[in-house]
């Protein structure tokens, strides 16, 4: 789905809003969206630069770095707390100085203002997105204001953030976190 798209369906409910306060509604949202909830996640490239050196460096290759998801330190996937730290978005702190130049791992993104996140994220997430835009055009001192439309979408952009979240926590995993109660004998 793509950023037009997404206009499509806001401007139906949002008629009078400018095309363009729309968009940047929409990229506003995907940016809350992503770090909220870990929404855009990076696979398989590098992580940490210098990480051999004094002054090692958490970068995104699109976007900005978040939140370490996890590094794999000799040969062993590694989450926060077993063997690193990360005390702000692009610093790292190691317990012992790594080997390698260049640590892959997952790394949490969000894009950059103005700018949305890739293509998987925006149609993973699409109707988040623009429920969000909606919530917050709503909102605005414009002819158009309606704060009890506006409450209903901020309720289902909230819950798709909860939804996103779980997701990025468990993955594929799907239900809830409540537990069968055992019967008493």
């Amino acid at each position: 789905m793509k950023l037009s798209d997404l206009v499509n369906q806001v401007v139906q409910d949002v008629p009078e809003a400018p095309l363009l306060s729309i968009r940047e509604m929409l990229s506003r949202m995907a940016r809350e969206l992503c770090t909220e909830a870990d929404a855009w996640v990076q696979r398989g490239e590098p992580v940490v630069v210098a990480a051999n050196t004094d002054y090692p460096e958490v970068v995104a290759s699109q976007g900005e770095p978040l939140r370490i998801v996890s590094l794999t330190l000799d040969g062993r996937e590694r989450v926060q707390g077993d063997g690193f730290q990360q005390p702000a978005p692009s610093v790292i702190e190691f317990d012992r100085k790594p080997k390698e130049s260049l640590i892959y791992g997952r790394l949490a993104c969000r894009p950059l203002y103005g700018e949305m996140p890739p293509e998987e994220v925006v149609s993973r997430w699409s109707e988040v997105i623009a429920d969000g835009a909606r919530w917050r055009l709503l909102l605005l001192p414009q002819p158009w204001r309606d704060p009890e439309l506006a409450t209903y979408y901020q309720k289902r952009f909230l819950a798709g953030v909860a939804d996103a979240r779980q997701y990025s926590r468990l993955g594929h995993a799907r239900g809830g976190a409540r537990v069968k109660a055992r019967r008493l004998i």
